[in-house]
Parts: C-alpha cells; structure tokens; sequence
C-alpha cells in the first residue's frame, strides 16, 4: 500500500497520528523507462483515486470514527 496525501491542510500535521484505510484498488507496482513517467502515472493515480473517493461508498467513510480524534475532531475541521 503507497498512501499519498491527496488533501492540502492548512497546517502542517508532524507529530500527529495518521488514519488510512485501503478502500480500493488502482494498478499493480510496475517500473517506469523514466522520472517524467512514473510522475506521470501518479497524476494518474491520484485523478482516479479522487473520483473513486467521491462514490457513495466512500463518501460515507468520511463520518467513521476511525478518523476521528479523542476529541472527537476531525483533522483541521476536515
């Protein structure tokens, strides 16, 4: 599992507890002829990765409490 941070956060969150589920699958690891094209391909990733996430299945994990902190929040309000 490669996990990317797709989400800008106005702060920074060093020292915090990350939360990542596996919810999908997009391609197997493979070797790339060059930089520009593995840079290329997570472009990729990521615009599928964003339309994966705004399915219905996954819209809903956003209110699980496996993402939330003791306090009950969620990350800089998100």
């Amino acid at each position: 599992m490669e996990t990317h941070v797709i989400h800008t956060f106005k702060e920074d969150f060093y020292g915090e507890i990350l939360s990542v589920a596996m919810v999908g699958y997009i391609r197997p690891e493979r070797g790339f002829d060059s930089l520009d094209a593995l840079i290329t391909a997570i472009h990729g990733d990521i615009e599928e990765a964003k339309r994966r996430l705004d399915l219905p299945e996954h819209v809903k994990l956003k209110e699980d409490n496996f993402f939330r902190t003791s306090t009950n929040q969620i990350m800089n309000g998100h």
